[in-house]
Formats: C-alpha cells, sequence, structure tokens
C-alpha cells in the first residue's frame, strides 16, 4: 500500500498504483497515467483479498474521502505502522529507532466536524465532498471494479458527490450538510460557479459537540446575503440542536472556505468536553477532528515530552492552546506560542474554562520567544512542535539547543511532514528515540505521528 491509499502493483519494473486495490488481490487493471507514477484502474476483479472487507458507505469508490473502508480497522493500522517505517526510513539513514505499532480509537463516526461544497446539477443543487480524480473511477460499494448506481457522479475531480450518508461523520453533522443543502434551495440563492466564479454560495462547514450536543454551522458565500434573517429563520427550522449560525464570506477564486467571519445567531463558538478538558470550539479547525481518539493522541505527546509536575515545556505551534492546556493539567508548566492574536486570546479563554494558571500563551516568531524568555531565565525540559502548518525548521531546533532543552517532540499528520521536521532536528544534533504513529483519521491512508528525540 502506498501512502495515498492505493496497492501498488508492479509490470516488469514498472510499479504502478490502484486505488481500491488490496495486497495479494488479482485483477485485470488498466492504466490510466503511465510514467514513472504510473496510476491503473481495476477492470475486472479475478481474486479478492481475504481480508477485504464490505464498506459502509454508499459513496465509498466514488467520494474522495475514504480509501480503506474495504479494510478491517486493524489491517488498516497495520498498514499505517508499515506506511510510516518505510516513509521515514530515508530521513533515519539506518538509525535504528523504535516505531511503534499505530493506535486508533473508534473507526466510525468519529469526526465533529465536516466541511462540503455546493454545486448544481441537473437543476438541483447537490452538497458534499470531492469525487476522485478520473484515475481512480467510480466504483460500486458492493464490488470493487463495477461502476456504481445512483447520482450519477462522472469521475472528474471536480465533481461534487451529493453525500447522503457519511459513517464516519457524527450523525448530527451529516443532518447539518442536509439541512444547508434544503436551506439553499428554498431560498433559490445562486450557488458558486468553480469554472465562471459567479454564483453566490460556496458550501459549508458544521461542528457538533460529542458531549455537549451543540451544532454549529457556517455557511460559505461569495458576498453579503441578500437576507441574512432569512437564511436564520431557514436553518434553525431544521436543527433544533443548533446553537452557532455564522457566516463566511470567501471572495477569492478558492476552494478554501473560510473568510470573513460574521455572526448570524447564537454564539461564535459551541462548547465541548474532549478528552476530559473544556474546549470553545469556532469555526476555524484548531483541534484534530476526532475527539475519541484524543487522549490517545494527548497521551503520547506527554509520554514523549515526560510532562511530569518538574517539566517545563515549550509548545512552539500551540494553536488554540488544547494540548498546552492538557499538558499543564499533568502537572506541567506550559509556555505556548499561537499562530496569531486572534488564537493567543482563544487560547487563554480556553485556559481559563478549565481553570489552569500553570500555562502561558505568547504570539510571534517561536525562536525569538524562545530566545527572549532564556534571557529572562527561564529554562525548559522540551520543546514540543505539533502544529499543522508549516514543518518546523531548523533555526528553532538549533535555538532549542543553544538554549539547553534535551528532549525534542514532533507531530505531524503525515510521514512525509513528520520527516521534514525530523531532518530539521536531527541536523540540529538531536537523535530520534521512538515514533508513534497515533491514528486520527481512520478508513483513510492518512496517519498522525509523533516522534520523541533527545540531544545527542
Amino acid at each position: 500500500m502506498n501512502v495515498d491509499g492505493a496497492a501498488v502493483a508492479s509490470s516488469g519494473a514498472q510499479q504502478i498504483a490502484v486505488p481500491f486495490a488490496l495486497p495479494g488481490e488479482e485483477a485485470v487493471v488498466e492504466i490510466t497515467r503511465g510514467g514513472k507514477e504510473a496510476v491503473g484502474k481495476i477492470v475486472t476483479m479475478i481474486r479478492k483479498a481475504a481480508e477485504a472487507a464490505a464498506p459502509r458507505c454508499r459513496h465509498f469508490g466514488r467520494c474522495g474521502g475514504c480509501q480503506w473502508q474495504h479494510l478491517p480497522y486493524d489491517v488498516q493500522l497495520r498498514h499505517k505502522t508499515t506506511l510510516v517505517r518505510e516513509s521515514l526510513a530515508p530521513v533515519l539513514r539506518g538509525r535504528h529507532v523504535p516505531v511503534r505499532d499505530a493506535v486508533g480509537a473508534s473507526p466510525w463516526e468519529y469526526r465533529n466536524r465536516i466541511q462540503a461544497a455546493f454545486d448544481v446539477r441537473q437543476h438541483r443543487i447537490v452538497a458534499g465532498y470531492y469525487a476522485m480524480p478520473e484515475s481512480a473511477p467510480p466504483l460500486s460499494p458492493l464490488g470493487r471494479g463495477v461502476r456504481g448506481e445512483g447520482d450519477g457522479v462522472s469521475g472528474d475531480e471536480r465533481t461534487i458527490i451529493n453525500v447522503q450518508e457519511c459513517p464516519i461523520q457524527h450523525a448530527d453533522n451529516v443532518r447539518l450538510l442536509t439541512a444547508a443543502r434544503e436551506a439553499i434551495a428554498e431560498l433559490d440563492w445562486p450557488v458558486y460557479d468553480r469554472q465562471s466564479g459567479r454564483g453566490l454560495v460556496r458550501g459549508m462547514v458544521g461542528q457538533v459537540g460529542f458531549g455537549s450536543g451543540e451544532a454549529m454551522l457556517v455557511v460559505s458565500t461569495t458576498a453579503e446575503v441578500p437576507d441574512r434573517m432569512a437564511l436564520v429563520h431557514a436553518v434553525r427550522r431544521r436543527i433544533l440542536n443548533l446553537t452557532s449560525l455564522l457566516l463566511s464570506v470567501q471572495p477569492r477564486h478558492t476552494p478554501e472556505l473560510l473568510g470573513r467571519i460574521s455572526l448570524l445567531w447564537g454564539r461564535l463558538y459551541i462548547e465541548d468536553e474532549i478528552a476530559g478538558l473544556g474546549v470553545r470550539l469556532y469555526a476555524s479547525a484548531s483541534v484534530p477532528p476526532n475527539p475519541r481518539a484524543m487522549p490517545l493522541w494527548l497521551d503520547t505527546i506527554a509520554h514523549g515530552v515526560e510532562a511530569t509536575p518538574d517539566a517545563t515545556i515549550f509548545d512552539a505551534a500551540c494553536e488554540e492552546g488544547f494540548v498546552p492546556i492538557a499538558l499543564a493539567r499533568r502537572g506541567a508548566r506550559v509556555v505556548g506560542v499561537a499562530p496569531d492574536r486572534d488564537a493567543m486570546h482563544r487560547a487563554w479563554e480556553n485556559a481559563r474554562l478549565n481553570d489552569v494558571d500553570s500555562v502561558l500563551f505568547y504570539t510571534r516568531a517561536p525562536s525569538g520567544v524562545l530566545a527572549k524568555l532564556h534571557e529572562r531565565g527561564q529554562r525548559f525540559t522540551s520543546l514540543l512542535v505539533t502544529g499543522r502548518g508549516a514543518p518546523a525548521l531548523e533555526p528553532l531546533f538549533l535555538e532549542a539547543k543553544r538554549t539547553g532543552i534535551r528532549r525534542v517532540v514532533c507531530g505531524a499528520h503525515s510521514p512525509a511532514r513528520l520527516a521534514q521536521s525530523l531532518g530539521a532536528a536531527m541536523n540540529a544534533g538531536y537523535r530520534p528515540v521512538e515514533i508513534q504513529p497515533v491514528d486520527l483519521l481512520p478508513q483513510t491512508s492518512r496517519i498522525h505521528c509523533v516522534a520523541t528525540l533527545t540531544r545527542e
């Protein structure tokens, strides 16, 4: 299996990635793209893998979201462990570094956040995820290699799947998607056309609180809507547990749905409890969208940074403070650097919400903050880098080494991103001692990882 979730077949010296195939299967495969990164599609399945499972979702094989619903979860974890080991081998350069078996939590109905684009097909509004590109053609969820029936998706990567179900989403998120689609159809507002750049409604973002039951809906448009109250009434009639209704105006020609946010009704956030912590979830994503697996993620990080009462931890990319607050609750003293002032203020909000006073937040270049605090006499035992942005660069790790930090923990949402941070930390003089994959995105080939390093 490769990092994109496809099985890899050989034809002489050529390697061919075949989406939705599994190792050990036999099939007739048509090569749809040649070259060094060849791609094929299953034309006829001859022999299925013994470990193949029936996917739960009617959209599987056409939707561009999940790649591995046809694999039992324990097999997914096994493949993800292998992917991490193979992906990191070049950067580890022959060093013997233990890569632990991947760990995960509930593989279904785990997502608390949904994002969907809108389109018009046959004079009907559709809303959902992007379809697989043509190189990975539509397949039936009942038998791989057979074109599925239903909404007539062409397989073009720009086609929107009209999502009717999504078994990896919390059920309330699917209801949010349905309500948004129905509300826009009722209002008869023009849907944004991605080819011409004309139209109003782009899509929606939804969030639900697993513990609180609160729900947020963000409607994304290219400009101010004609009647805000009409939208409020159309949505509130359909979502009984609605807590937050927001408008996001994004005028640029981009697939990004979040732009200038304004409140239409309720609050700017929903509240929830994740891994025992109270959190306020705003429209922008600040916590990985899998509340049930967050205890595993936090335990792995806490183990790496040695979050004991004697620990002082510098979190160089703390988002809105979730991880620093969790580490502070374990007794450590933590300083977090947020990406901007809004995120910093929300981090302080979450700290107050959890009655945590052993954490401080800043916002500016992490290397500069670390240097300034060192000048003031502050000493840290561990550096933590787990942000969703660009990988950490070597100057940050050099500053950590200069200021006497002995442990570094790097977290990333993919092995490729982790490899970049690992390489920079190793060049600065840190030695990797352990890597732990943590599965926050079941049914996909994507895998989060946490690497622990110490000073050489």
